[in-house]
């Protein structure tokens, strides 16, 4: 069972440890339940909100706030030793041990440590070897823009992302302008679809 105080606690004994600290393997699964909650109480207080609790609601988008701002920390925290870790293993070819992250984590090692070894024979040995390394030929940058207009297909309730900004909710048929990524996401589960630009 995961609480604010509970979250705060993991997220100290986190900063204060130069390795990753052991946490339970159902971990974050218990912070998505939790967060769950946390967004399903403030749908029931902003419908029901009024003058008289408006100072409520308020408060309450603090508290998410925070605790979003405390688990976003954690991961990232989680997340540069996870990198640090696997760097090493690459770089002095030795097995790290894996006994402190949950699954989610190492399945993302496994990625990484597979993707920098095939890096380091696709390009360290090609270098030492003195075989040419390929260029690309387009040689251009990406330019994805930031935000998507979408049109809501299917009701979606408030979201907190990681830029820690209150999203939602939305009605079917409502227009919304999103970052890239959520509204690639609502897309992507059927919530919403591209709005159609009008031509002048």
């Amino acid at each position: 069972m995961v609480s604010f105080e509970n979250l705060r606690e993991i997220h100290r004994k986190e900063r204060a440890s130069p390795k990753l600290v052991s946490i339970p393997n159902h971990f974050w699964r218990d912070v998505s339940e939790y967060f769950a909650g946390k967004m399903k109480k403030y749908e029931e207080l902003r419908k029901n909100s009024s003058r008289f609790t408006d100072k409520v609601l308020t408060q309450f988008e603090k508290e998410i706030r925070n605790a979003g701002r405390i688990i976003k920390e954690l991961y990232t925290l989680r997340e540069r030793k996870l990198l640090r870790q696997v760097g090493t293993e690459v770089a002095i070819d030795e097995k790290q041990s894996v006994q402190d992250m949950v699954s989610e984590e190492k399945k993302i090692y496994d990625v990484l440590l597979l993707n920098l070894k095939a890096g380091r024979d696709g390009v360290l040995a090609k270098v030492l070897a003195g075989e040419k390394i390929g260029e690309d030929p387009s040689g251009a940058e990406g330019t994805e823009q930031d935000t998507l207009k979408i049109k809501i297909i299917d009701t979606v309730a408030s979201f907190l992302g990681t830029d820690l900004n209150l999203y939602g909710p939305y009605e079917k048929d409502q227009l919304a302008e999103l970052p890239m990524k959520y509204a690639k996401l609502l897309i992507e589960k059927g919530k919403a679809e591209e709005a159609k630009v009008e031509k002048e």
